[in-house]
This record gives structure tokens, sequence and C-alpha cells, in this order.
């Protein structure tokens, strides 16, 4: 029998003012290169709106809660926070049902 393992997704829309999306993209764009690095991560991919400069979708793909735990706890991850804590930024998060 052939069972897949369910992975740990991460969904997040994250939404900035147009003069900060290019900041944003840029801490995003660093955050995802380590984070592809990282074992146990299956995806870490961005997408931007075509409407909206600072609108973002973050999806991510982790093979366990640990990795996601590691994720979160990483060097870059801490860069990630400190790059954009100037940023006025709104973080919804969306989950599986």
């Amino acid at each position: 029998m052939n069972q897949r393992r369910r992975s740990i997704g991460v969904h997040l829309r994250i939404t900035c003012g147009p003069l900060e999306a290019e900041s944003l993209l840029s801490a995003l764009r660093d955050l995802q290169r380590s984070s592809r690095r990282e074992p146990g991560n299956r995806m870490f991919d961005i997408l931007q709106s075509s409407e909206h400069a600072g609108g973002f979708l973050v999806i991510e793909e982790f093979e366990t809660e640990a990795a996601l735990a590691a994720h979160r706890a990483s060097n870059h991850f801490q860069r990630f926070k400190e790059a954009t804590a100037s940023l006025s930024l709104m973080i919804e998060r969306f989950a599986r049902v």
C-alpha cells in the first residue's frame, strides 16, 4: 500500500504598502533562498499580486512539524523578521480545513 505522508503546509498572505513592496520582496527572496536549502523543506514559493504591488502569497511545505520548528528558529528566519520589522505588514495565515 502506498501511503503518502501528510506534509505541513504554511500559507500566508502578506500585505504592505506599495512603497514597501520592493523591500518586502527582497527580504522574502533572501528567506526563500535559505529556506529551500533546509532539511525537511519541500517548497517555498512567493507569488505577488498582479493588482496590488504590496500583496504577496507565501506557500511553504515541510516534511514534519520538527522541520517547521527548525525553520522558525533558523538564523535566516530571524534575519527576515529583523529586516521587515520596520515595515507595516499585515500577515494573514491560512490552514487546511
